[in-house]
């Protein structure tokens, strides 16, 4: 097996027969993907690619996002000592007209809004990630910042939140200071979707307990259409404050 980057690789007499994807956050080393060509499966290949993958991860955080339908990553997940702690759920459906979206942006806050700038946000930034998330990951947000659409939520010159937007209508990642905020950073999410890049669908990964988004989510139509488990061997992360992106990376 070979480590190049966070891939490893397992090969039979040169040939690659399975591949395991790690992300390196600063505090956490996530498992993105992990893949056996099938022929191969039921001989333990995935388990070795996994336990070098982790046994790289060094003394930080390990994590991963498994599928509701991988019983057998649930099980390696806990013969591992990564408990199941979390149901995530990714949702999608058409975006509300934009008169709808805008009392969810306006709510009770009245934030002001910048362009996210991963250095001059850097310090805030870090410190929500740490906290909601669980690890802090500046080298992302400078991919985020070039990629989507971001956004940090100030309040009374804090920032109390940030959330991103995609070409493709994808939502997040966002986090927040407080529950009390996440229905008008929703909002605000959806109607920037729709201006800036004229979208009419959206997708987002939402963590089963962050509440009032998935309520919200619902009442405005949108649908259930994954479900994935956050495993994770470290105390329980603040996910209800909390919006991913995808499930390569959360």
């Amino acid at each position: 097996m070979e480590s190049p980057s966070g891939a490893f690789v397992a090969r039979d007499n040169g040939t690659p027969i399975g591949l395991a994807y790690c992300t390196a956050l600063q505090d956490e080393w996530f498992l993105s993907e992990c893949f056996v060509e099938p022929s191969y499966r039921r001989m333990g290949i995935g388990t070795r690619l996994l336990q070098a993958a982790m046994r790289e991860a060094g003394d930080v955080a390990r994590s991963a996002l498994v599928p509701a339908e991988e019983r057998g990553g649930f099980a390696f997940a806990l013969r591992n000592g990564i408990a199941l702690q979390t149901p995530v759920l990714r949702i999608a459906g058409a975006i509300p007209r934009e008169e709808h979206l805008a009392q969810m942006a306006a709510g009770d806050y009245r934030f002001r809004v910048e362009t996210i700038d991963p250095v001059a946000h850097r310090f805030a930034l870090d410190a929500l990630d740490r906290e909601i998330r669980g690890s802090a990951r500046p080298a992302d947000h400078v991919q985020w910042a070039r990629d989507a659409t971001g956004a940090c939520f100030i309040l009374q010159d804090e920032v109390v939140g940030y959330a991103y937007v995609w070409p493709d209508g994808r939502i997040g990642p966002a986090a927040s200071a407080s529950n009390a905020y996440l229905v008008q950073f929703l909002g605000f999410a959806l109607v920037t979707l729709r201006r800036t890049y004229g979208a009419s669908w959206c997708t987002a990964m939402v963590p089963g307990n962050n509440l009032r988004v998935m309520r919200t989510a619902v009442r405005i139509g949108l649908a259930i259409d994954g479900t994935y488990l956050f495993a994770t061997d470290t105390p329980m992360n603040d996910l209800t404050r909390y919006v991913g992106f995808h499930a390569l990376s959360f």
